[in-house]
């Protein structure tokens, strides 16, 4: 909330989706299409994470030791800590706010992606983005091309 006004700032939504869980019935909700354009991208960004990344973002107060404790990543099934899935937004927020907007946030309305593969830190995330008119579909790859954020959607004026 804006402290002069009160006005609301930013409204922020998540789900979680848990593969392999449900059996609870009901509705699935609503299904999404997504399609990567049959052309390159119009911006291909890449950043490096740093190998302490993980350790860094902690800061931000989130002290899930799935990103910090070798012996509770692998019980996880991972061979060492990830980097939380919301750092990794960030990176591909930070790539797509240049791109899109000339690095201006007041001219940056949305961003949602689906998270699909776990990044390591150390690991480069490149952003492919195809824009159209005031909406951009975009993927952030791994090094080795699968997508850590697919279905991406962003939109900007």
């Amino acid at each position: 909330m804006d402290a002069a006004t009160g006005d609301p700032m930013i409204t922020s939504r998540s789900s979680v989706f848990i593969r392999g869980e449900g059996g609870w019935g009901g509705d699935r909700g609503p299904r999404t299409t997504w399609e990567e354009p049959d052309r390159a991208p119009d911006h291909k960004l890449t950043y490096e994470t740093r190998p302490e990344q993980a350790l860094i973002y902690r800061l931000s107060g989130d002290r899930n030791p799935l990103h910090s404790d070798p012996a509770f990543a692998a019980r996880a099934g991972f061979d060492r800590p990830i980097l939380h899935g919301l750092c990794t937004y960030g990176v591909t927020g930070r790539a797509l706010l240049h791109a899109l907007t000339d690095g201006d946030p007041s001219r940056f309305r949305s961003m949602s992606g689906r998270f699909t593969t776990p990044v390591f830190p150390g690991e480069s995330l490149t952003i492919n983005i195809w824009v159209d008119d005031r909406t951009a579909r975009f993927q952030t790859l791994k090094p080795d091309g699968r997508p850590a954020i697919s279905h991406g959607v962003a939109t900007f004026i």
